[in-house]
């Protein structure tokens, strides 16, 4: 390393350092506020919720140091919190703490997007959609959509069920899945996406008691929050890849923004695998995803959001367990 090189290397360090220390002394009194103050300021919900996040970046990076390079960054934005507003007369510390971890979450997610922008388009499959659609349909019924007397609510039942009965055709025959089908279903599995976050979201942050005990409310309560954290990145993906298609002030399907969306057409096209699955896994997605919703449905174990999340998250692991219990009695019959 040159003398140069160094002299530049340690100004960076002492640059990082001065600010690891403003950090961590700014921090120090916010949590000193909270603790003097009398009112519960910080909700101890977003333990979960950012822990979640924490897990899905691990899940995406075995790197710890790129962790905690993202939650410093994050954490050194969110102290935009606390400057006063354009029409905050009196300014209240307490406030501006009560607002600051969804800050420092929101820039957590956006760093975490921006770091992981290619490993969080995964590969959609007809098996994915297929999942998504028996989801939307039984929230639909759960909501109680089917009880309302409204045009409105009525037509957009029947777009979804079209998009539906589409996903499902794909994933119960082997029809060529072409490039307008790709796009098709993959635009679909984003809209799917966003109503889920959007009611996901409203559910858990305005979630009431649901059964009588008060440990099992808190579990599940638990248990939302990090779901939440789980999925925020790709929420806040799939939020990206269906604004691209509306107008805005600036471009409304202009030359500029009509290219735009031609690139973000290739990136739904692309996410979506031309490989297809097989029947009988379409099959065993539908008896058996159908058989908890009814469950659910009828019995009310947990929050319908709750379970389509959970659902979301166990289910490539059941058919992986199912390939590979499958592959190991392949395995023994062959050496029988």
């Amino acid at each position: 390393m040159t003398k140069k090189k160094t002299i530049e290397y340690n100004k960076i360090t002492i640059i990082l350092i001065i600010i690891g220390i403003f950090i961590l002394t700014f921090l120090g009194y916010i949590i000193f506020r909270t603790y003097q103050s009398q009112n519960s300021l910080l909700s101890i919900m977003t333990i979960p919720l950012i822990l979640g996040i924490v897990f899905e970046n691990r899940r995406l990076s075995s790197d710890w140091k790129d962790i905690l390079l993202k939650i410093t960054i994050a954490l050194a934005l969110s102290f935009i919190a606390f400057l006063p507003g354009k029409n905050e007369r009196n300014y209240s510390f307490e406030h501006h703490i009560e607002i600051w971890p969804y800050f420092f979450i929101g820039f957590f997610v956006l760093a975490s997007v921006i770091h992981h922008e290619k490993k969080i388009i995964p590969k959609l499959t007809e098996g994915i959609t297929l999942l998504q659609s028996i989801s939307i349909i039984y929230w639909i019924v759960d909501i109680g959509f089917l009880n309302l007397k409204n045009v409105f609510v009525y037509l957009l039942i029947g777009i979804g069920l079209v998009f539906s009965i589409i996903s499902f055709i794909h994933a119960f025959s082997y029809i060529k899945l072409t490039r307008n089908a790709r796009l098709f279903l993959s635009i679909w599995s984003s809209v799917i996406m966003i109503i889920f976050a959007v009611d996901h979201i409203y559910r858990v942050f305005n979630f009431n008691y649901f059964v009588d005990y008060k440990i099992i409310n808190d579990g599940l309560n638990v248990l939302q929050y990090f779901l939440l954290g789980v999925s925020l990145i790709y929420i806040f993906q799939n939020a990206i890849m269906l604004l691209e298609y509306f107008p805005s002030k600036s471009r409304a399907y202009n030359k500029e923004h009509l290219k735009d969306i031609r690139k973000m057409n290739k990136t739904h096209i692309e996410r979506y695998s031309t490989n297809q699955i097989r029947i009988f896994d379409s099959l065993f997605a539908l008896l058996f995803i159908s058989g908890i919703y009814y469950w659910n449905y009828k019995c009310q174990i947990m929050p319908r959001h709750t379970l389509i999340w959970l659902i979301f998250w166990i289910f490539p692991f059941i058919i992986w367990l199912k390939d590979l219990l499958n592959e190991k009695i392949k395995t023994i019959s062959s050496t029988v």
